[in-house]
């Protein structure tokens, strides 16, 4: 039985659960322009820096307090994880409201703080260098160096390592700290071969000086336009990239928290290697599904993120007003950085204690993917599980993922038209859609997932928009569309229906200075499809908005 018990603003006090945020920021940007070389080169150095601070104090109930009052004296542990304390509760006191006095005292103020800054000078040099025959030769050139620091300090009181007398109630927090230098170089140049032919070059070096693996790299891209007709543009493009990965991801320190996990390895290990078997899917049997702690951490063997794309497209002026455009797109994502999920590393970690996968194919015990899942699952005897099977702390953290590859289209018409009576109207219409995707976690696991696998993909496969936009003098007005298509239910049973939003405002120029806008945002109060297979609120997974119409009013004033 789970009991739940919800504090009320008459037990907490005036502002007893209150959580005051202060930040700070700023930012200077300064810099200079020119021309040198005759005028031949224009030239731009520039140098920015900008800090933030915040500093949080939000109440927060203490643990050893709460047990106090509530539970009592602990009773041992419980009788089949060993490792959770047992009490008796006092159901009078926990039916019974509080004061405010009582409150305070069972609770303590947790302020976490961060502070971040960032530098960046950069110099550019631009201009003509020769003329061909068909125009001149462009270039331009671009010199940065760049700088992070940041800094996150938890409260002690919600760290894994915290003093369990302090320590706070159902709160686990995480604090980081690091420095990153960047050094970076690029090169582009525009080459008129003929009059309708352009080519498009472009090299660049970065460098990254942190305590990663990560080093530096050059990178380029190539594009041609061809425009066989003046009112037709084709163009394509190859381009690589070079990324470092987020510096928390790198320099996150160790946090923790409760999780409810479903313990696959001791399922397969019971069941004959059946996931399906009907002990495994009742998620009442706790010798499967149980609570446990979890952890989190940084990575600081984590290598850069490179990637390769290449697009083709045109862009086609029909008429007067009239121009569509549509363009082809194949990425490429290496290395990129993600954190494993709590299920992949449980599933991965029973493969490689059992040396099969769930359809019995042998898995190399040896490799990178076991001994990382092997690494972040640990499990430890108890008197009721004496070989140790019970999983006592689950930890993931960011690594470098194989591949990622995605394709698809985006398309967008645009449609103008002035009239001398009822003013200007602009239309643009605009829908993407993926054509494939497959992701990798591992290149020995094969494709984890791909656009069609619903275990794992929850996005929708197309998104379309529309706006019409319309002014007349002081008057103006917009009506905004949008159409995502379907995902699939939260049982993986069937496709939620694609969600369909209109937004509208009306706007009126009051002065030169000052305009008042009306807006309607969800005109049509739609709210998005229901998922009776997730049955808690607001009764989808993801993706969806739960807010329904917003009926709003702006006064704006323009100083300058």
């Amino acid at each position: 039985m789970d009991a739940l018990r919800v504090f009320q603003p008459e037990e907490t006090g005036r502002g007893g659960l209150m959580t005051d945020n202060d930040e700070e920021s700023w930012s200077v940007t300064t810099g200079i322009r020119g021309s040198v070389f005759d005028n031949r080169f224009d030239y731009e150095l520039s140098y920015s820096h900008a800090e933030y601070e915040t500093d949080t104090r939000t109440p927060r109930l203490i643990a050893s307090k709460v047990a106090d009052y509530f539970l009592g004296p602990r009773l041992g542990n419980d009788p089949v994880y060993d490792y959770y304390p047992a009490y008796r509760l006092d159901y009078d006191r926990f039916t019974t409201p509080l004061t405010p006095s009582q409150f305070a005292a069972m609770s303590a103020t947790i302020r976490p703080r961060g502070y971040s800054e960032a530098s960046q000078f950069q110099a550019t040099l631009s201009g003509d260098l020769f003329e061909l025959p068909a125009g001149p030769v462009g270039m331009a050139s671009v010199l940065e160096w760049g700088s992070q620091e940041y800094e996150l300090v938890a409260d002690p009181r919600t760290l894994p390592n915290a003093d369990p007398a302090e320590e706070a109630y159902n709160w686990n927090d995480t604090g980081g700290r690091g420095a990153r230098d960047r050094y970076a170089l690029g090169l582009e140049f525009s080459v008129p071969i003929f009059s309708t032919l352009k080519a498009q070059l472009a090299a660049r070096y970065d460098k990254y000086d942190d305590i990663t693996e990560v080093d530096g790299a050059v990178t380029w891209n190539a594009g041609l336009e061809w425009r066989p007709v003046d009112s037709l543009l084709l163009r394509g493009s190859y381009a690589t990239s070079f990324r470092a990965p987020d510096m928390h991801y790198v320099f996150a320190e160790p946090s923790g928290y409760y999780i409810q996990i479903f313990d696959e390895y001791r399922c397969r290990a019971e069941n004959n290697n059946d996931v399906l078997a009907a002990a495994c899917r009742d998620n009442s049997n706790t010798d499967y599904y149980y609570y446990t702690e979890g952890g989190r951490r940084g990575n600081r063997l984590l290598e850069e993120e490179t990637s390769k794309s290449w697009t083709a497209g045109f862009v086609w002026d029909i008429l007067d007003g009239l121009s569509v455009q549509a363009d082809y797109y194949s990425i490429q994502l290496d290395q990129g950085v993600n954190d494993l999920s709590n299920g992949y590393v449980l599933k991965r970690e029973a493969d490689c204690r059992l040396g099969v996968d769930r359809s019995g194919n042998p898995v190399d015990t040896s490799s990178l993917l076991c001994q990382t899942a092997l690494d972040f699952v640990q499990r430890r005897p108890s008197p009721t599980d004496p070989e140790g099977t019970a999983v006592t702390l689950l930890t993931v953290g960011p690594i470098n993922t194989a591949t990622e590859k995605t394709t698809g289209i985006d398309a967008t018409v645009r449609y103008r038209w002035d009239t001398d009576r009822l003013g200007r109207f602009n239309v643009l219409l605009g829908w993407s859609h993926t054509l494939s995707y497959e992701f990798t976690q591992y290149a020995e696991d094969g494709v984890l997932y791909d656009r069609d696998n619903r275990s794992y993909n929850w996005n929708a496969r197309s998104r379309a928009n529309l706006s019409v936009n319309w002014n007349r003098g002081d008057w103006g007005a917009n009506v905004y569309g949008s159409r995502m298509g379907s995902i699939p239910s939260y049982d993986l049973d069937r496709r939620i229906a694609p969600y369909l939003l209109w937004n509208a405002n009306l706007s009126k120029k009051i002065t030169d200075r000052m305009s008042v806008t009306l807006f309607v945002n969800n005109v049509f109060d739609k709210i998005h499809p229901r998922d009776d297979s997730y049955a808690d609120y607001p009764y989808f997974y993801w993706t969806y908005s739960p807010i329904g119409r917003e009926i709003g009013a702006q006064l704006a004033y323009r100083f300058q």
